[in-house]
């Protein structure tokens, strides 16, 4: 059964890699170069370092996951010295490497994105949906809400490294369709997204652990993930298979747990597929369990 697939003329030899926020280091590269994934997805990186949040921050139980990581990776200054390696590593693999970049404004998202294909990134997937960054009590915005601001980014990303870049776009889910549309329309302007990644976490979910929050940070507001996210998955590629022109790929993320789900987000609309809670609880296994699983299914 043929299971290889494009994203932004990209070839993946199948459609499932991992999510951004499992791969930040040079040896988290090396494990997943040597694992079956299609593709290694490197990030969320940041301008500057960062710790990320203090406290519990990850949680997973059999229907979901919430975390409040905080974006920890080490900045620019370390992925500009190591990203070619990474690039290294993973092509001797046979592998595409992508950059997932998270700024805290425009100006930041154009240097990272220039830095990451500076060090030989094949895809840079712009994240504007993490809701997870809080300074003190108060939280940052999530800026795939504000379609300006999606504007402004692509606009100035274009501007600095060209339109035949190839550059996704990771967003929030939307409850709202009329939102969705909006930002789906400044998207499909944009000469240089190629694809769109959905989604990230759902913001600001909340779960005890007997009488107190199981996530510390932001009061116990977390991203919910998981299992129980795959509905909502499915719904945002649907919806934004009809949003989008059709040259802009889709890459669907939420609840894959087992063949089945890759099955279902490609006959959906999404090219490719992508596994964080999975990944972190069971590692690089998942991605030759779910491809057994994937061809088997493909093949009824």
């Amino acid at each position: 059964m043929e299971l290889q697939t494009e994203v932004a003329g990209i070839r993946l030899e199948h459609p499932l890699m991992n999510a951004a926020g499992t791969c930040k280091m040079l040896e988290d590269v090396k494990e997943l170069s040597r694992s079956a994934t299609a593709a290694v997805m490197v990030g969320s990186i940041t301008v500057e370092p960062r710790t990320g949040n203090a406290g519990d921050v990850y949680w997973a139980g059999p229907m979901f996951s919430l975390n409040s990581l905080g974006l920890p990776n080490r900045g620019a200054p370390y992925y500009r010295e190591v990203l070619p390696e990474m690039v290294a590593v993973a092509h001797g693999e046979g592998k595409p490497l992508f950059v997932s970049v998270a700024g805290f404004s425009p100006e930041e998202y154009t240097d990272l994105t220039e830095l990451a294909f500076r060090g030989g990134a094949d895809l840079v997937e712009l994240n504007l949906g993490c809701p997870n960054v809080w300074q003190g009590s108060a939280q940052k915005r999530i800026a795939c809400f504000d379609p300006a601001l999606v504007a402004e980014v692509l606009r100035r990303v274009e501007e600095r490294v060209g339109a035949d870049m190839k550059v996704s776009v990771k967003i929030s889910p939307f409850s709202d369709p009329f939102a969705l549309a909006e930002v789906a329309q400044v998207i499909g302007a944009s000469k240089v997204a190629k694809a769109v990644t959905t989604v990230n976490t759902f913001p600001n979910a909340f779960s005890y652990n007997g009488a107190k929050p199981r996530i510390t940070p932001g009061g116990g507001l977390a991203g919910f993930a998981g299992p129980a996210m795959k509905p909502i998955g499915l719904g945002q590629v649907r919806q934004l298979r009809g949003l989008l022109p059709e040259h802009i790929q889709i890459i669907g993320v939420g609840g894959i747990t087992h063949g089945q789900d890759i099955q279902e987000y490609r006959e959906s609309g999404a090219v490719a597929t992508q596994v964080a809670t999975a990944y972190l609880e069971r590692h690089e296994q998942v991605f030759s369990s779910f491809l057994g699983e994937l061809l088997e299914v493909a093949s009824e």
